[in-house]
């Protein structure tokens, strides 16, 4: 007499795919795709070609200007930033990456990320587009002229999580490294808006004028 055993069993072609699900699964919670995007106006006092100048001696004041990131020159159009150590949930990284800047166009200058030497070692990978668009405002003959710079930031990040990180719960490692992205990212473009504007009236000696922010998002 045989006793039936109370285990249910799976057939071989549902079993292949449970672990095809699981494998699934598991390489879902082994990586993050992350995004970020930051966009503003900020009206200064100047015309526009004073300020396309400035912007294009960009060798002249993206050191400075990007500052906590330490900035590496690698030509005469592209740099390598490295950012401070950033991170959560006991995982930690000091990131950096490649950057272009494009010749201006149509009073548009554009800022890109480029990959360096060893990036494909690297546990992350950044994907950078920023934009500036300068637009000279009308106004009164016997007022100063008004530049407004348009600008948007938009950051696509992929980051290889390590394995204690991958048996958390992934919506809680989604959520705090969101959290991290968003608010380097709001920091930083922040900073890069108030260090351009306060060293562009450095560069035409008018060091202390305020600039004025119209919009952030």
């Amino acid at each position: 007499m045989s006793i039936a055993s109370s285990k249910p069993v799976v057939p071989a072609s549902d079993s292949q795919d449970c672990d095809e699900a699981s494998e699934q699964q598991q390489l879902a919670k082994a990586h993050l795709d992350l995004q970020a995007t930051r966009r503003g106006q900020v009206d200064l006092e100047t015309d526009r070609e004073t300020l396309t100048r400035y912007l294009r001696g960009h060798a002249q004041w993206i050191q400075h200007c990007f500052r906590p990131l330490q900035v590496e020159v690698l030509s005469a159009d592209s740099y390598r930033l490295q950012f401070f150590r950033i991170g959560g949930l006991g995982f930690e990284l000091e990131p950096s990456f490649g950057v272009r800047i494009w010749p201006d166009e149509n009073e548009v200058f554009r800022l890109t990320s480029i990959e360096l030497p060893g990036d494909a070692a690297l546990p992350y990978r950044v994907n950078c587009r920023a934009s500036f668009r300068l637009e000279e405002l009308k106004g009164s003959p016997e007022l100063p002229p008004t530049t407004r710079v348009h600008w948007d930031l938009h950051l696509d990040i992929w980051l290889a999580l390590p394995g204690f990180l991958q048996v958390l719960p992934h919506k809680l490692v989604r959520r705090v490294a969101n959290q991290v992205v968003q608010q380097v990212t709001r920091s930083m473009s922040d900073r890069l808006t108030h260090n351009v504007c306060s060293d562009f009236y450095r560069s035409i000696e008018r060091p202390g004028h305020p600039y004025r922010l119209v919009s952030v998002d």
